[in-house]
């Protein structure tokens, strides 16, 4: 078959990932794939493409073309624009964030319409799109999570610095409102610990008052950009507390990474995580926004190395269901019967 992908941008992201994994299995099976950006601004995930020699397209050209997959909301204006008979799958990876999004655009609500199948990866995503979605077929939409896996023998630890405080916590997500990243850094700022703070993501914004904190002291708050997988999993390894400050997520891929590296979390309460991860089972949970409470469950994983253990081996029991053999044999299945 020939597979052409939307892609939303190529910048790292967890949606820009999935993409990327889906298309190295694509063409692994023997597919032809070609690549189309919606937004065309180069960043790394353009030189993953380019070394896996997949044509990156400049113009939407959708002839010859036996499948399009597009690949999450701002697809939506490339999606209505392939021509009928063309089959579309729409990777669908946003929830609350899409709304404004949708409101802002109407247009792009008919995309859901137009694609023979929708893929959410959470089951909560059908409840933000159903006034939207509730009058079409509800075979038309699947849930799918993304899988996960960790290479453990190909981190590279070597580019991982040893610590220079007691304890070192992480978030991995782009340094954007949605993801907190300011919630982050005052919550290390209050705990009292000796603590270094690790953010590793595309920089976008940042209250300027955290971002004059971190740049007071570097050493305890760093700020990492666009790193590759290797070393960015390395970093979440060497961790002794992982984090997501996030006000809305459907799967953060990062959060399963480091519940596989058996790192303890510490994750907004969101309704992503509802019969996944359990607070006092596989994590420690906090109102998104509460960062006196999210300081206070980092000094109770520091004082506490059984609690430490505890969440990160129940953080990983759930993570390995999440296997990218499952998710692979699960989108294979809907592609097959868009053509049953």
């Amino acid at each position: 078959m020939r597979l052409l992908l939307i892609s939303h941008e190529f910048t790292i992201t967890g949606a820009s990932t999935v993409l990327l994994r889906l298309a190295t299995y694509f063409q692994g099976q023997g597919h032809e794939v070609s690549v189309f950006p919606v937004n065309p601004a180069d960043g790394p995930v353009r030189q993953r493409y380019a070394a896996l020699e997949i044509p990156i397209l400049s113009e939407l050209a959708a002839d010859g073309f036996d499948l399009a997959i597009g690949n999450g909301i701002c697809a939506a204006p490339a999606l209505l624009k392939l021509p009928p008979g063309l089959p579309a799958l729409w990777i669908v990876h946003e929830a609350e964030i899409a709304l404004n999004l949708l409101l802002r655009n109407p247009g792009w609500i008919e995309a859901f319409k137009r694609a023979d199948a929708v893929v959410y990866q959470t089951n909560f995503q059908q409840d933000v799109f159903r006034s939207f979605t509730w009058r079409l077929p509800p075979d038309k939409f699947h849930i799918v999570p993304n899988g996960v896996e960790v290479a453990l023998d190909k981190l590279a630890r070597d580019k991982v610095p040893a610590k220079t405080r007691r304890w070192r916590a992480i978030q991995v997500g782009t340094m954007e409102p949605r993801k907190r990243p300011g919630d982050f850094i005052r919550a290390v700022a209050m705990s009292g610990l000796d603590m270094e703070a690790v953010i590793c993501g595309k920089f976008f914004a940042m209250d300027k008052t955290v971002l004059e904190l971190t740049r007071t002291e570097p050493e305890k708050y760093r700020l990492l950009e666009n790193l590759p997988d290797e070393e960015l999993l390395a970093w979440v390894e060497s961790a002794d507390m992982f984090c997501l400050a996030s006000v809305s997520e459907t799967q953060g891929l990062s959060v399963y990474e480091a519940a596989l590296l058996a790192r303890p979390l510490l994750l907004s309460d969101l309704p992503c995580y509802r019969d996944i991860f359990r607070h006092g089972h596989h994590c420690l949970m906090f109102p998104p926004g509460h960062v006196p409470l999210l300081a206070l469950s980092m000094r109770n994983l520091a004082m506490s190395e059984a609690l430490r253990t505890q969440l990160g081996e129940g953080a990983r029991q759930v993570a390995r269901s999440f296997t990218n053999e499952r998710f692979f044999r699960h989108f294979q299945m809907i592609i097959d019967a868009l053509y049953a």
